[in-house]
């Protein structure tokens, strides 16, 4: 038994089962290399979520397979704990996917958040002498049927992709063209990537083996024996692979890359070598930092967030931004920017702070392992990217994580990075208004405000799996129930766009309304992003959602708040807004607020609508 383990179950038997639970979660975070552990870790944190000793809800993960997936239902409750994602994962019998999905159909009330479909090859490659394409659409209309069991009960979709393990008969060069097996899997793969639907996540089970390399990702014996094809070491790969994919569906992608400087973006000090001086030149490791700053400046360009928190004097932090013609990230590159001789810890508050964004949000990187080491215990919610001595592996390293998984990139992903930067012009002015009211008056800004199209519900579904502050119910619709909802009969569902003289926030609210029961609309979903946070969009999207709710011949009002550890800052939003509290018969905390519309008024707001 590892060390970390016999801790935690010291713990358990103390009572101290939420002490167990985050020692057990330390350890998988700063990295199990023992498969057996890993799985034994899965094993120990199972025990202790079906006892409830989690630090919030636990997720239902469900695995259907045409293996056996007993080993693997382990090792995910591991990978996901790791992310901050408690789940309980339980997995269906071995080959009895369709017959498990009419299960789980048959009960809609205790259907999982997400379910893991995981396929196998014997049905694919079975036949070598069929047609592929018969063979490829056979698989694919059974993974839709599948997929058709599954919608409606609000539940995400997981696909895992098929591989082999091996060339087949026909060797390494005809195994690649048709119909030879890898040309028959690599057709599967993508047919069912392009019969997906919408809002599933797609798991390329090729890459996952292709990382750690097939001869040590499977293992024939287990699968005569137990008819699971993973190693050991496989096992924990895929598992890893497949919380990224869960933290996608549920979440959302990481939002912050917080970088070092020295001998982590350049070789060198630059207080000692200057900003001509540091490696970034034609050497193998100024080539590597290089590379690195493209990785990253990547990630900007689709809606990372960079930012640097540095031990150096200001100036000399910056000089390299500004004086190095090798420097491939530049000063406008970068969200936010600290430098001084505190502790990262502080910087990196400080710069959640200006972002408005939580510390879960952050990924850090630093060559300097007592740097990490301070980061993770005082912010053990941020995730610490360990780099090795060699900068070539530094780009490895950051994208080993798969910290930046998501299921679509929308405009407002791509213009995000630019978005903060007109923040701080924002913010550049709000220092030189009189009042409050005068400085938004001074923003000139617009509302857009339309029902929610199949252009928005991509991104309206990201918000939904990410928005945690200013979110009144927290609620992690998937893509066919928004859709549902938002057509249903009597809904009211609208996006908002702001815009203002520095720039276009895009698509900040979401509002989602239903008529229950008794003819009251129900407000199921209103949230906001944090970027718009106190410059009253809440009063113009109330103003615009009371006349929606009176064309649509409503007379009444209802509204839940769920609490959260982060949403604490709308928690008395209704109260302010004229709502009436009534008994909630949703429990755990949950408040219900209810008002006729007639004496409803939104409070005043600074936004013009759009022409």
């Amino acid at each position: 038994m590892s060390a970390f383990l016999a801790h935690a179950r010291a713990l358990r038997r103390e009572g101290a089962a939420s002490a167990a639970w985050e020692h057990v979660v330390g350890a998988l975070r700063d990295g199990v290399a023992d498969p057996m552990a890993f799985d034994e870790a899965g094993r120990f944190l199972d025990g202790l979520v079906r006892k409830g000793a989690v630090p919030t809800p636990a997720l239902r993960v469900h695995i259907l397979g045409q293996c056996t997936t007993s080993w693997l239902a382990t090792s995910l409750t591991a990978a996901t704990a790791a992310r901050g994602l408690p789940a309980v994962v339980r997995d269906g019998g071995y080959d009895q996917v369709m017959q498990d999905a009419l299960a789980l159909a048959a009960t809609p009330g205790t259907a999982p958040d997400i379910v893991v479909l995981l396929p196998w090859t014997q049905r694919l490659l079975a036949d070598p002498e069929a047609p592929t394409a018969e063979r490829v659409a056979d698989v694919v209309a059974f993974w839709q049927g599948v997929w058709g069991c599954l919608r409606g009960l609000g539940t995400s979709i997981l696909q895992v992709g098929y591989d082999t393990p091996r060339d087949g008969a026909r060797g390494l060069f005809l195994s690649g063209q048709t119909p030879g097996d890898r040309a028959t899997v690599r057709a599967a793969n993508e047919a069912l990537r392009a019969a997906l639907p919408d809002g599933a996540y797609f798991l390329d089970l090729d890459a996952v083996a292709g990382d750690v390399g097939r001869r040590a990702f499977y293992d024939d014996r287990r699968w005569a024996w137990t008819k699971q094809p993973f190693s050991e070491r496989g096992t924990v790969a895929l598992a890893e692979a497949l919380a990224a994919g869960v933290q996608a569906l549920r979440v959302g992608s990481k939002k912050v890359v917080v970088l070092d400087l020295d001998n982590t973006l350049w070789g060198g000090v630059v207080g000692e070598l200057g900003p001509l001086g540091v490696g970034l030149g034609e050497s193998a490791d100024g080539e590597a930092f290089r590379t690195f700053q493209a990785a990253c400046k990547a990630l900007r360009s689709r809606g990372v967030l960079l930012a640097v928190a540095s031990k150096n004097e200001r100036a000399d932090a910056e000089s390299p931004f500004r004086e190095n013609p090798a420097m491939v990230l530049k000063l406008e590159d970068l969200a936010a920017f600290e430098a001084n001789w505190g502790p990262k810890s502080d910087s990196l508050q400080r710069i959640a702070s200006a972002l408005n964004l939580g510390l879960d949000a952050f990924v850090f990187v630093d060559d300097n392992p007592a740097e990490r080491e301070q980061v993770r215990q005082a912010l053990p919610t941020v995730e610490v990217v360990d780099l090795p001595e060699d900068p070539s592996g530094y780009v490895e390293a950051l994208a080993r994580g798969r910290w930046f998984e998501t299921l679509a990139l929308t405009r407002e992903d791509a213009a995000r990075a630019d978005q903060y930067a007109q923040e701080r012009a924002r913010q550049a002015l709000g220092e030189t208004a009189a009042d409050l009211p005068s400085y938004l008056r001074s923003l000139a800004m617009v509302g857009d405000v339309r029902p929610i199209d199949d252009a928005d519900l991509p991104r309206v579904v990201q918000l939904l799996g990410k928005t945690n502050q200013w979110n009144l119910t927290t609620r992690r619709h998937p893509h066919d129930v928004v859709d549902a909802m938002r057509r249903q009969p009597g809904a009211v569902s609208f996006t908002l766009r702001l815009a203002d003289r520095f720039g276009d926030h895009g698509l900040v609210a979401v509002v989602l309304a239903v008529p229950d029961e008794d003819g009251t609309l129900r407000i199921d979903t209103w949230l906001m992003s944090c970027r718009v946070i106190a410059r009253t969009a809440e009063a113009y999207v109330f103003d615009k959602l009371l006349r929606a709710a009176i064309d649509a011949g409503y007379t009444r009002l209802r509204g839940d708040y769920l609490p959260t550890p982060k949403n604490v800052q709308v928690a008395s939003l209704y109260a302010d807004l004229g709502f009436a509290e009534v008994a909630s018969p949703l429990g755990d905390g949950a408040r219900r607020y209810e008002a006729t519309l007639a004496s409803l008024t939104p409070p005043p707001h600074h936004i013009a609508d759009a022409v």
